[in-house]
């Protein structure tokens, strides 16, 4: 679905099984989260909680609040965008070697620079890859993944599920994209998911350029959006998060909830009353109770 002139600047909230808004599109070009938001291609094990969210919403629920959730170490325990990497380069014959000289460029960025611009420097390993293949290789990987013994952070997926008991907005906010997070929120049956904007050009391929970097700053102004689009008080949503690169989206609602010992994050967390939660992992069935 091509962007035309008229959404141009605007924010692009895409209509599917699992929303995703990706950063102000730009009319030149199609962002990845475009590429997959007619929701074709979701994998079988994700349908039976696809129709039991979409039974939910016809039900007519009120919606009183949201819940904001980091990815990475906050809902599954590892860097999704590292093993989908990993995966990716894998798939394309690679033993190892080619995946350890990125990843480890990577962080020597990371020693270095913003998050934000290591966040964008990941997605130049895509360049030029068509963004079919991407979306199909991060089914495959999220289908494996999840199987591990202790792929999820479990107080927070019973948070989750919790907060779906009750009836709130569920809502991924991450620096990853679709081809790692569209399998995963179909699994949690989220409603909505925030991410950055990797472009594809007219091709189909990846350019390797990013429109936003959905880190730091970027999640608050994001969040305050949704919460917005909600109709919601901020007052009455939540935020979870790990690292004190989260601390701005969880500046940005009413109750904030830190994952782990990150300083920064847990003290202005206990500042404000919230909760801290042990990053504990956990297999996918021992997440999904919410009496926990």
């Amino acid at each position: 679905m091509p962007e035309t002139e008229g959404t141009r600047h605007r924010t692009a909230v895409m209509h599917s099984p699992r929303g995703f808004i990706p950063a102000p599109v730009d009319s030149r070009r199609r962002t990845e989260a475009s590429a997959v938001s007619d929701g074709s291609g979701l994998s079988p094990e994700f349908k039976h909680e696809e129709g039991a969210e979409k039974k939910r919403r016809q039900g007519g629920e009120s919606r009183r609040s949201a819940a904001f959730f980091d990815v990475d170490e906050t809902l599954i325990t590892a860097k999704s965008m590292f093993e989908f990497l990993r995966h990716w380069l894998a798939r394309n014959g690679d033993d190892g070697t080619l995946y350890r000289q990125r990843a480890d460029a990577l962080r020597q960025m990371a020693e270095r620079v913003p998050r934000e611009e290591g966040n964008r420097a990941y997605y130049t390993n895509f360049a030029g890859v068509p963004a079919a293949g991407l979306i199909d290789a991060g089914r495959d990987w999220y289908a494996a993944y999840r199987r591990g013994p202790d792929a999820f952070v479990t107080a927070t997926a019973r948070a989750l599920a919790r907060h779906q008991a009750a009836g709130d907005r569920i809502v991924l906010v991450s620096g990853g994209f679709a081809a790692c997070l569209r399998p995963l929120a179909d699994d949690f049956a989220v409603d909505l998911t925030l991410c950055s904007d990797p472009l594809i050009a007219d091709d189909g391929t990846f350019t390797g350029e990013v429109g936003t970097a959905m880190i730091g700053k970027a999640k608050a102004v994001a969040v305050a959006q949704a919460i917005a689009e909600f109709g919601l008080s901020a007052a009455d949503c939540w935020a979870y998060g790990d690292h004190s690169s989260d601390l701005a989206m969880l500046s940005s609602v009413g109750n904030p909830v830190a994952i782990g010992d990150d300083p920064v994050l847990c003290g202005y967390v206990r500042s404000q009353g919230g909760s801290i939660l042990p990053t504990t992992g956990g297999r996918r069935d021992e997440c999904r109770r919410s009496d926990a």
